[in-house]
């Protein structure tokens, strides 16, 4: 069983997000509209598990299966959908997971969900 543990705060979590960020857009170009990060790695102050958790918007969600072998060659394993309708997740680190990633296409509605609970949470310490 995968024992995960909630930490204070880290400072480098946003540095962690970056470093990442930037190796995607390496990895996908084009195809990426943005990036974002998202969970509570990405919420200031928050205690979390640390795991970053970042959201690529990309032109189709489609092709993204055809980036496989280089996101592997980079650390990360593909669980296509996992659950999910429309969307591409990826996990880096095994069991002592550092990132997950969550591919989702310009129009799907889950993008405004995430960044609406993320951006809440940092516009309301108090309930953070």
């Amino acid at each position: 069983m995968r024992k995960v543990e909630v930490k204070p705060y880290n400072e480098c979590w946003n540095s962690m997000f970056e470093v990442e960020a930037n190796l995607l857009y390496k990895i996908f170009g084009s195809e990426i509209i943005d990036i974002h990060h998202i969970g509570s790695t990405s919420v200031k102050g928050l205690k979390a598990k640390p795991i970053i958790d970042i959201m690529p918007v990309v032109k189709d969600v489609n092709r993204i299966d055809e980036f496989n072998t280089s996101m592997m060659a980079i650390g990360y394993v593909s669980k296509g959908e996992n659950g999910i309708d429309q969307r591409r997740y990826f996990q880096k680190g095994g069991e002592l997971r550092t990132h997950h990633l969550h591919f989702y296409q310009l129009d799907n509605p889950n993008i405004k969900r995430h960044l609406a609970f993320r951006d809440y949470l940092r516009s309301h310490s108090d309930v953070a």
